[in-house]
C-alpha cells in the first residue's frame, strides 16, 4: 500500500504508518458527491480515513429538518465510536467527489491493543472530538446566529487550510442551505450575514463560490459577541 500523508491529524499519519508497516489491507471507497458513506442507525463496523474530498455529517429532527454536525476533510477519521458495538448517530454524505480508506473495527481494536503509542493518539483524538462537540453545543446555546456563523467559518477555514495564515481558504463550495443547517437559521439570513461579513472584511467570496476567511478579523468579531437576545445585524 502506498503511504500518503495528508492533512494535519497526528492520528491519521500514525495509523497509516502502522498499517503500512504491518502490511494491513485497507479497502478504498470512491464516493460521488451526494452519495452516503453510511446512514444514521447503521451498525458501526468500520473506521474510515478520508484521503480526498469532503464528507458532511448530518442528523435530522422528527420534523425532517436537517442539521449538519460537522464537515470533515482529508486527514480526518470517521467512526470514533468503533471500539464498542453501536450504531451511527449521524449520516455521512460526500459533499465533494471523495475517496476514503476503510479498516475493519476488529482489526483496528487488535492494532490498538498492540501499539500503546497509537492507543494514546486515539485517546487524544477522542478527547478532541468531545471538546469540539461541547464547543458546538455552547455556541448553539449562547451565541447569536451571526456569531455562530462566524465561529463555524473560522473552524472550517482552520480545518480546510491545514496551516494557520491570515486569509484561509475553504476550498469546497458550501451552499447557503448547508451553512443554514449548521448554524440553525434560514438560508436568507445566511446570505445577509455573509454580505455583511464581506463588507467588514471578514470573508471574501471567490469566483468559484468558495470562501476566503480572514482568521484574525473574524476571531476579533467573535470576541465581541454580547450574548443578547436580538441579533446585532438586523435582517431587512
Amino acid at each position: 500500500m502506498q503511504h500518503v500523508r495528508i492533512g494535519k491529524s497526528a492520528l491519521y499519519s500514525h495509523l497509516l504508518q502502522v498499517v503500512e508497516n504491518r502490511k494491513i489491507s485497507l479497502t478504498p471507497i470512491n464516493l460521488e458527491r451526494g452519495y452516503n458513506l453510511y446512514t444514521c442507525g447503521e451498525s458501526i463496523d468500520d473506521l474510515f480515513l478520508i484521503v480526498q474530498g469532503g464528507i458532511k455529517l448530518t442528523t435530522s429532527a422528527h420534523s425532517g429538518k436537517e442539521c449538519i454536525l460537522d464537515i470533515c476533510r482529508r486527514g480526518d477519521i470517521l467512526g470514533a465510536l468503533s471500539l464498542v458495538p453501536s450504531v451511527h448517530e449521524e449520516s455521512a454524505t460526500a459533499m465533494l467527489d471523495s475517496r476514503v480508506l476503510r479498516i475493519n473495527r476488529r482489526e483496528f481494536i487488535r492494532i490498538l491493543r498492540s501499539d500503546p503509542d497509537l492507543f494514546q493518539s486515539w485517546s487524544h483524538h477522542l478527547a478532541q472530538r468531545i471538546r469540539q462537540r461541547e464547543s458546538t453545543i455552547k455556541h448553539l446555546v449562547t451565541m447569536k446566529c451571526e456569531y455562530r456563523l462566524a465561529a463555524i467559518l473560522l473552524h472550517l477555514s482552520d480545518r480546510f487550510a491545514g496551516q494557520k495564515s491570515q486569509w484561509q481558504h475553504i476550498d469546497a463550495r458550501i451552499t447557503h442551505d448547508e451553512l443554514a443547517a449548521m448554524v440553525g437559521t434560514t438560508r436568507s439570513r445566511i446570505g445577509f450575514f455573509l454580505k455583511n461579513f464581506n463588507v467588514r472584511g471578514l470573508v471574501k467570496r471567490l469566483p468559484d463560490g468558495t470562501l476566503l476567511v480572514n482568521s484574525g478579523t473574524i476571531s476579533a468579531f467573535i470576541a465581541t459577541d454580547p450574548n443578547e437576545t436580538e441579533p446585532v445585524l438586523q435582517h431587512a
